[in-house]
């Protein structure tokens, strides 16, 4: 996979690679600005350069509109999206169909899907996650991620201080179920975390180095997932949170808030639950391993101010979920995944009723 910053390289490999081929690139209005640029580079190096350019302002990735990739991308052998998570998965799945490579260029530090293997897409009215493969190319112009919507770089920062509670959830697991721990996947993971954190007063300034450091951890969490084999580097009792309200804004035809910002208020639940274990000496096997566990996890009141400083919704109310949404999701969220997490144990200890008003209380 070649990770290409335009500071460092003019994306020169990229470039000749694309020689005397044919290029789909695809795109949407919010990001045409950006795909215009790079279009026009490309036909220096390019066969041809094809494009699907899509009008909406909130671009669902809908059957037919990933048909309409489709059919343009047959006459080519490389697919290059212009955006981040949806453009990006729809890159993914065309290409994977059409058996020939793709690439993104990123427009948004707002989620950690680039290097993934999954492409969550809508079909038959369901939102569902297909296995792709990975893109070949990820061209990163900080000067563009920069001048993101800062609630898009809130989202993305949302989202890595999420791997506080997912890294947390799998030592859990370890010490309750014996699940084994893949070393090198959660090393690069916690490493691509603490940077972000550590570099955090540059980021409220959206300065290059904090930017580029947080790129950096949501690509990491894509290689880290290809590592391990699986999600859990990346996703944990936070991300199950996000899972299961995003299904319920599926299920009413709502606009489905930016994934980062529910993962963020997620990762305040699981350590408002963490905290719980420990301060009420809940008993169990592990419990004082797990305690300890909480004691190094970030205060809830530490990741709350630095949401709020990035301009990120700290309540679940604040993004339209409704109560008694928020109720079954502390209820039923861990059933969203077969991985056992802090709200699994909350469940198989029969605390979920004791701290539903609390969670309620802080969170909606």
């Amino acid at each position: 996979m070649n990770i290409e910053y335009y500071h460092e390289s003019g994306f020169d490999r990229f470039f000749n690679r694309m020689k005397d081929k044919t290029v789909t690139v695809i795109y949407d209005v919010n990001t045409k600005p950006y795909a215009e640029w790079i279009k026009e580079k490309l036909s220096c190096f390019a066969k041809e350069v094809l494009s699907v350019e899509y009008p909406d302002e909130e671009l669902m990735p809908s059957e037919d509109k990933c048909e309409q990739a489709y059919e343009t991308a047959k006459k080519s052998e490389y697919v290059l999206a212009v955006g981040s998570g949806t453009l990006n998965d729809m890159a993914k799945s065309v290409s994977t169909r059409l058996g020939i490579e793709c690439g993104v260029l990123a427009t948004a530090a707002s989620m950690d899907g680039y290097c993934s293997k999954g492409a969550a897409l809508m079909r038959g009215g369901l939102k569902v996650t297909d296995e792709v493969h990975t893109p070949s190319d990820v061209l990163i112009d900080l000067e563009i991620v920069r001048k993101a919507p800062h609630e898009m770089t809130a989202a993305g920062f949302g989202d890595i201080i999420g791997k506080y509670t997912c890294l947390t959830d799998w030592k859990m697991a370890h010490i309750v179920k014996g699940e084994p721990i893949h070393e090198e996947a959660f090393a690069l993971m916690e490493k691509a975390r603490t940077a972000v954190v550590d570099s955090f007063e540059s980021l409220t300034r959206y300065e290059a180095k904090a930017v580029e450091n947080l790129m950096n951890a949501l690509i990491v969490a894509g290689t880290s997932m290809a590592i391990c084999g699986n999600s859990r580097p990346a996703s944990g009792s936070e991300h199950h949170q996000s899972h299961f309200l995003e299904m319920d804004f599926v299920r009413r035809g709502e606009k489905i808030p930016l994934h980062g910002v529910k993962v963020a208020i997620g990762t305040l639940v699981s350590i408002t639950l963490y905290n719980y274990l420990k301060t009420q000496k809940i008993q169990f096997e592990g419990a004082e391993e797990v305690y300890k566990l909480a004691e190094e996890l970030p205060s809830e009141e530490t990741v709350r101010n630095m949401l709020q400083q990035l301009g990120c919704p700290v309540r679940f109310s604040q993004i339209g979920v409704r109560k008694e949404t928020m109720e079954e999701m502390i209820e039923k969220a861990y059933t969203v995944r077969d991985r056992y997490t802090v709200l699994t144990l909350i469940h198989d200890l029969g605390l979920t009723e004791q701290v539903k008003p609390i969670l309620m209380e802080k969170f909606y």
